[in-house]
């Protein structure tokens, strides 16, 4: 269930920031190049802050002993966390820490939605960069 509440917010607020984002980047008198720019920074700080939203997810799943995660040797913090939930969220799978019990299905999802709001990322990049093109 925590996982589908995640994905259900994270998408949530996807789509609230893409659709902010371009509405206020097209909305300025800039040169195209720096729509792109915006573009790009602002959907990469949507995902980070996504991956921090999964982060506290996977936190609150081992702390009620949903599963944990394994890899290392000394004790994991929540930057562990964030880094395997960021890992984890753009498909890039490096394997050094993984979950166990019922967080493997939270990492699936989290995978699964990371690799549709990076879609959802690059088409507005793609649209930004196409009007930047297209400008006089």
């Amino acid at each position: 269930m925590i996982g589908f509440i995640l994905f259900f917010i994270v998408s949530s607020f996807h789509y609230i920031a893409l659709t902010q984002l371009h509405r206020r980047l097209t909305g300025a008198a800039l040169p195209g190049n720096f729509h792109v720019v915006g573009g790009i920074t602002g959907a990469g700080f949507a995902h980070i802050f996504e991956a921090l939203i999964y982060s506290f997810g996977f936190r609150v799943a081992a702390v009620l002993n949903l599963g944990g995660f394994q890899g290392q040797t000394r004790p994991f913090d929540f930057m562990d966390i964030f880094y395997f939930s960021l890992v984890n969220f753009t498909s890039l799978g490096l394997g050094d820490i993984y979950p166990t019990g019922h967080l493997r299905f939270l990492a699936g999802l989290e995978s699964l939605n990371g690799f549709l709001l990076i879609s959802c990322s690059a088409s507005l990049i793609f649209l930004l960069m196409r009007d930047a093109v297209q400008s006089p």
